[in-house]
């Protein structure tokens, strides 16, 4: 016989009746997790929840970034398209300002210069009498030791 929950069990003594005794199995049925697997399952989608939340933002800032780093790039190339076209500019300009005929134009206008003639130079004429030559040297000795002497010190770099 069962028990009824109202009262105790410790002083129903037809449990400990050997003869009148029935076996009585009683199967126990578990519903439900456990506390310890619940938080577990807390844990996990919490954990999912944050990843669902965090990835997005995540991609979000990257692509964020990413349009402003190009956005960057593309103003700096702009910048570089006008230095060199400046540059190509400021180099023509030079180019003009040095040709041949602009260097005759200021040499004649600013310093009074003018184009050389054929009757303003002059020829000089050399006779062979009035050409000096360089003696060889003699095969002296003491020439022979001073040459050697300042080749070494010339080696030495002294000289």
């Amino acid at each position: 016989m069962l028990v009824p929950n109202k009262t105790s069990t410790a002083y129903d003594f037809e449990l400990f009746d050997t003869q009148h005794r029935e076996e009585k199995v009683e199967i126990k049925i578990k519903t439900g997790v456990a506390p310890a697997a619940k938080s577990w399952g807390i844990l996990t989608i919490l954990f999912i929840a944050v990843c669902a939340v965090s990835l997005p933002m995540y991609i979000l800032s990257s692509k964020v970034e990413i349009s402003e780093l190009s956005e960057k790039i593309s103003d700096d190339l702009i910048l570089l398209e006008k230095a060199q076209s400046e540059n190509l500019r400021l180099q023509s300009e030079l180019d003009n300002l040095v040709t041949l005929a602009k260097v005759e134009e200021y040499a004649k206008n600013e310093l009074g210069m003018q184009k050389i003639t054929a009757s303003q130079g002059k020829h000089i004429s050399i006779g062979a009498g009035e050409t000096t030559e360089i003696a060889e040297d003699d095969d002296n000795a003491v020439m022979a030791l001073s040459k050697w002497f300042s080749g070494i010190l010339e080696y030495l770099g002294f000289n």
